[in-house]
């Protein structure tokens, strides 16, 4: 719980994108304590590696476990899904849009057939869970969300579809004074972008006050990466 100076630490963890043994491996050594930590999950735990099914229930456990301390977000690959889901159900809300067709192009297949392999029950809870996470979170000056944002946009009154889908450079340009946090785009995409691509992907902190946390869990050489923004320190697996 948060005690009267704040959370010791506040963690943040970038894509998870179906790499279950790199997410157990990162949650051993970060040593997460519910009585002092605040862990927030930037979206993305599906598609693309190979235990997305896995992924779901252990986010969806702990969330549930210590729902005062765990928040998870949406990403776009829950964007699909969920759009996926819910044309089948010929139901919509205003965050999903018509993303189910690129859905199973993107890494959806597999994460279908884990999913269909559940018990019905089981299945539907994750769903109902997953349509209705949040797109963004605040703690104190720290700004959260999976994407990124409108650089010319105050952060009170973001788009839904920049904090879930933006990719152009918009970290380049912010110039805000809350710090943002934010996964989706890989740091091995930005530093190729800037020429100064590394052996080993680490997190990104820029000096214009943004953290980017998504090291590739799921590419070849990619990491699955924590953040203490408060302190800087990284746990990688």
């Amino acid at each position: 719980m948060q005690n009267l100076f704040g959370y010791s630490r506040v963690l943040a963890i970038g894509d998870v994108h179906g790499m279950y043994e790199k997410l157990i491996k990162l949650m051993d050594k970060i040593r997460f304590n519910p009585d002092e930590d605040l862990l927030i999950f930037l979206g993305d735990y599906i598609d693309r590696g190979p235990a997305p099914g896995r992924c779901l229930q252990y986010i969806f456990a702990l969330q549930q476990q210590y729902s005062d301390v765990v928040v998870c977000l949406m990403g776009n690959h829950e964007v699909m899904m969920s759009s996926y889901f819910m044309q089948k159900r010929g139901n919509y809300n205003n965050l999903i849009v018509d993303y189910a067709g690129s859905w199973l192009d993107n890494g959806g297949l597999e994460t279908l057939k884990q999913l269909d392999e559940m018990d019905a029950d089981t299945k539907e809870e994750l769903l109902q869970w997953v349509m209705n996470l949040p797109v963004k979170y605040q703690y104190q000056d720290y700004f959260f969300c999976h994407a990124g944002v409108d650089p010319d946009v105050p952060l009170a009154v973001q788009n839904e579809f920049d904090m879930l889908w933006r990719r152009q450079q918009w970290w380049e340009q912010y110039k805000g004074e809350e710090t943002l946090v934010v996964g989706h785009t890989p740091v091995q995409k930005v530093m190729k972008l800037t020429g100064k691509e590394r052996r080993t992907p680490k997190p990104l902190f820029l000096a214009n006050h943004v953290i980017m946390c998504d090291t590739g869990a799921y590419m070849s050489g990619g990491k699955l990466s924590c953040v203490d923004v408060l302190a800087g320190k990284v746990w990688q697996a």
